[in-house]
């Protein structure tokens, strides 16, 4: 079995992380298909700004990128910092490479570099069907929330915290 080998994702990931972004959101279940049709142009191109902060990841398996996804200090859509407090930013994994325990990994490397740099709450912006992903890692529920993906583009989530001290 191949290893998973997360490295710090770049600004020449873009092209690459979009494509793995759309195939894995093509698949969310659990959503109005008219609103998931909106969000998804929205949802599935890699933000230039997580792709350069240096704690955006890919992770690769049998040397393709296999899934992706990151943490920061900055809250999604606001930009607001709160001390001690980091967000899990759009993670997915590559239909292709479910049920390898790519995410997990993914997940478990932003929870200790998080841990490391002073972060005590993380924070989860989930989409419906990864709430048990999530959970499974020690997050727990706190809300259904929407998220304004543009004026009119909102998409059901629910928000999730882990406390790691």
């Amino acid at each position: 079995m191949d290893a998973i080998v997360i490295r710090a994702a770049t600004p020449d990931d873009e092209a690459i992380l979009s494509d793995l972004l759309s195939a894995s959101y093509a698949r969310l279940k659990g959503y109005d298909p008219r609103g998931l049709a909106n969000a998804l142009p929205l949802m599935s191109t890699a933000n230039p700004k997580l792709l350069a902060s240096g704690t955006y990841y890919v992770a690769e398996f049998a040397a393709r990128a296999a899934g992706c996804g990151g943490w920061t200090r900055e809250k999604p859509g606001t930009g607001e910092t709160s001390d001690g407090v980091g967000h899990i930013r759009h993670f997915a994994t590559h239909p292709d490479f479910l049920r390898r325990g790519v995410a997990k990994r993914l997940l478990r490397h932003c929870i200790d570099e998080a841990r490391q740099r002073g972060v005590h709450v993380l924070m989860s912006q989930s989409t419906l069907p990864a709430e048990s992903f999530y959970a499974s890692a020690g997050f727990r529920r706190l809300n259904a929330i929407d998220v304004e993906m543009a004026p009119g583009i909102v998409l059901p989530a629910i928000e999730m915290r882990l406390d790691l001290s």
